[in-house]
Parts: C-alpha cells; sequence; structure tokens
C-alpha cells in the first residue's frame, strides 16, 4: 500500500509539473514579458543601429526602435546584453535573451535558425579604405585583385561574398566588431574593411578621421534589410512586435527614430521578411 501511495504521489507531482508547463506555454511570450515588465535584448556594439555607453546606456536605431515598439506592448524596461556576434543566434535559440537586436541582417539561413521580424533597417554594402580609395576598390571582385588585405565580420555576408568571388582565406582578416576592423585600416594591417556602410560611415565619423573614405554601394551588391530575431518558440511576441512596428510606420514614428541615424524610411517600408529570407515564410 505505501508503495502504491508513493506512486500516487509522484504522478500527481508530474501532473502538477506538467500542468504549470502547459499553462506557462499557453501564457505566451509577451504575458510572461509584461509580468516582468522587463525585455532582455542580445546586442553587440555596432553604430549606428546599437551603441552601448560605457555606463551602460542604450542606444542607436536599433535599440531606440526596440525601446518604443516593446513600450507599445506594455514592456518598458529594457536590458542588453553584449556578447560577440558569434554568440548572438546561439544564445537566442538558447534562450539567454528575449531577443536579438543589433543590424542583424536577414539571411535565409538565418531564417531558419530564428523568427525575425519585419525588416526595421536597410543598407547598402560598403568598404572603408584610406582616403582617395588608392586601389580603386568598386565591387567584390576588385578584392580578388593583387594581395589585399580586407578586414570582414566571421559569419557574415561580407566574409562569405569575399570567399565566392575568389578572395584567399589569409587574405581575410576576421573583426570582433566594426571598431577593431576600422582600428586595423588605421594601422595599415589591412587595405579595406567590408561591412554595412552605415556601420562604416558612423565609426569614421565618431573617430572623426578624415584620412578614411567610405566607398558605397558597393557595385552589384543588393539592399540589405537587418530585423530583430526572436526564438522559434515565441511567435507571439514576434507577430505581437510586427503589428506594432507596422502601426509605427503608418503613423511616421519610425521615421522619426531612424532617420537622425542616417537611414532612409523608404527603403525599409519597401521591404518583406519574406523576400530577404528567400521567399520562404518564417
Amino acid at each position: 500500500m505505501k508503495y502504491v501511495q508513493t506512486i500516487m504521489r509522484c504522478s500527481l507531482a508530474a501532473l502538477v509539473v506538467a500542468a504549470g508547463s502547459v499553462a506557462a506555454q499557453a501564457e505566451g511570450a509577451v504575458e510572461r514579458l509584461k509580468k516582468a515588465g522587463e525585455v532582455k535584448i542580445g546586442t553587440t556594439q555596432e553604430p549606428p543601429y546599437a551603441i552601448i555607453a560605457p555606463d551602460g546606456k542604450l542606444s542607436g536605431a536599433a535599440l531606440d526602435l526596440n525601446k518604443a515598439i516593446f513600450e507599445k506592448l506594455g514592456i518598458k524596461t529594457i536590458t542588453a546584453e553584449t556578447i560577440d556576434f558569434g554568440g548572438l543566434i546561439p544564445g537566442i535559440q538558447a534562450k539567454r535573451f528575449d531577443a536579438v537586436s543589433m543590424g542583424l541582417m536577414i539571411r535565409a539561413p538565418r531564417c531558419k535558425a530564428v523568427l525575425f521580424s519585419e525588416p526595421d533597417l536597410c543598407t547598402a554594402e560598403g568598404f572603408a579604405v584610406k582616403k582617395g580609395n588608392p586601389l580603386g576598390l568598386q565591387t567584390y571582385e576588385d578584392l580578388v585583385k593583387g594581395t589585399t588585405k580586407i578586414a570582414v565580420c566571421g559569419s557574415c555576408i561580407e566574409e562569405r561574398r569575399a570567399l565566392e568571388v575568389g578572395v584567399p582565406r589569409d587574405r581575410l582578416v576576421v573583426a570582433s566588431d566594426a571598431f577593431n576592423a576600422i582600428k586595423m585600416l588605421q594601422a595599415g594591417r589591412v587595405d579595406a574593411v567590408a561591412w554595412p556602410d552605415a556601420t562604416l560611415k558612423s565609426i569614421i565619423a565618431t573617430m572623426n578621421d578624415s584620412e578614411l573614405d567610405v566607398v558605397s554601394p558597393v557595385k552589384g551588391e543588393p539592399i540589405s534589410c537587418s530585423g530583430v530575431a526572436f526564438n522559434q518558440a515565441d511567435r507571439d511576441l514576434r507577430d505581437a512586435y510586427d503589428v506594432a512596428f507596422a502601426e509605427m510606420k503608418e503613423s511616421g514614428e519610425f521615421a522619426k527614430i531612424v532617420a537622425p541615424y542616417g537611414f532612409d524610411p523608404e527603403l525599409t517600408k519597401a521591404a518583406t521578411r519574406e523576400e530577404h529570407c528567400g521567399g520562404e515564410k518564417n
């Protein structure tokens, strides 16, 4: 009898845990975050998308937009965890944070790993070069010539494009972020930095370096658009974010937030998630 009672107690405990789990799932991510009053963003230092001051203050086009949209969803506090780019998608998959935002470009392979919001910030590809562009770099094919060394973000589209056109791997230098890439260019360690043009222009302006130029747009390269990435289990959060975002685009509030950072709101309005996910629904 004691054995039977023990089994019944264990079964009851398992049912309680299961019921709690089902209830948590039914509640959804939006309600969970509303109750917590906070959303945790995974990001990296990527002006003008994401700027984290030494005192922890968050700004930048992407993070300012996030603040406004999450506030519309009833979530007033945003905290950010700053990590290397390569850890962002694994981090959201592991639910280390609730969303990723830093100018993460929407690409078809990434659409299989995470849920993206509709495109938020669109930009062209750019090369940062020494003043006057002494090597005459205008296309990715130009990078193949000679012994040109290029700084790129690891696992980013720029690295992939350079390899696709035939740049030898040993002439690609992976930088942890765009600031370090520009410092490599200043120090003569590389001849060019391949990165989204908005980031390059913002950093060079911040550094006030008149000896550097930005070649943009890189000829033959498409416009790229970023989005906020969510865990695949948090579709309700992604969908609610999209609804609030659509309202902001319609009202003009979106343009007021991003235009001061140098982004063209009309590029974003013309873009769709499905298009940037390679025609697949996400």
